[in-house]
């Protein structure tokens, strides 16, 4: 009975039919196929597998698969988070940037900001009665005596200097240039610095350790460089005949960055004009350079 009931199946997946288009009025005959039902059944199966096939490589190899809920790399979210960090940090740095070039260009160009200006040192009022001090001892004492005596004889030291002199009189500043001044600053005639006629292409020295920021021509200044230097210090040298450092190159104190000329519209001779800059804040440099 179940060999009769095989037999009868067999037989029936293995039926042809006949798949017949034709003229709905001629009854001509188009097209015609043989079919079986095992035919047809492997023809959807197959049709089935491809598809399964197609959309799961679709899902794997795709970004497809992170719009399914719960599919895909758990870390994703939070690498996404850390990349948003990372660029707003980025962000803020650039700006920051941005306004330290402005302001360094604004110094280099001679339009400082007049409406900066250095903090005064804070000091402790001496009728202060919430802090309790005891006696000095010798030794103490002692050392002042010695501090002392070493600023006494400091050539960069001021007795009754505050704020920017209190915190740069501990620089020794190095001459740039040797020469004579020919004129002062004066920061109420937009003078920010002060001249110093030299003989034409005289070197041009560093007057403290620093990096180039600046080393370029100018048609007011002709050959200009800048120098970052510590404590928000920068030194501008201006109407050079040449320049010998780029911007980027660190210098010590008494290298030779460029020479002595008379380039640039403002300039009637051979000269060196020499500003410090402290904190965006113009300062003369006669109160820590000693020239002839």
């Amino acid at each position: 009975m179940a060999d009769r009931i095989k037999t009868r199946r067999d037989s029936t997946l293995k039926n042809k039919f006949r798949f017949v288009v034709l003229n709905d009025e001629t009854f001509e005959e188009k097209f015609s196929l043989t079919l079986t039902r095992m035919n047809v059944w492997v023809f959807i199966s197959t049709i089935a597998v491809v598809l399964v096939m197609l959309t799961a490589s679709a899902i794997i190899y795709t970004p497809l698969k992170y719009f399914i809920p719960g599919f895909g790399d758990y870390n994703y979210r939070s690498q996404i988070v850390a990349l948003t960090f990372r660029t707003d940090s980025l962000e803020q740095q650039l700006e920051q940037r941005a306004l330290y070039l402005d302001d360094i260009a604004k110094v280099v160009s001679g339009s400082p900001d007049t409406s900066g200006h250095v903090p005064p040192v804070k000091r402790l009022n001496s009728t202060d009665t919430s802090r309790t001090i005891g006696a000095p001892s010798e030794d103490e004492m002692q050392l002042r005596k010695d501090v002392d005596e070493e600023e006494s004889y400091a050539l960069n030291y001021k007795d009754k200097k505050s704020g920017a002199g209190a915190q740069l009189g501990q620089f020794h500043f190095f001459a740039p240039v040797e020469g004579y001044v020919t004129e002062e600053y004066d920061p109420q005639a937009e003078h920010y610095g002060i001249d110093v006629a030299a003989k034409a292409d005289a070197p041009v020295k560093a007057t403290l350790d620093g990096t180039i920021i600046s080393s370029g021509w100018s048609a007011e200044y002709g050959y200009v460089v800048a120098i970052q230097h510590k404590d928000n210090i920068v030194s501008i040298y201006k109407h050079n005949s040449k320049i010998f450092k780029n911007v980027g190159n660190f210098v010590h104190a008494g290298d030779v960055i460029a020479a002595v000329g008379s380039t640039g519209e403002l300039s009637s001779g051979p000269h060196l004009h020499f500003e410090i800059w402290h904190g965006g804040t113009s300062l003369n440099p006669r109160d820590y350079v000693i020239f002839n």
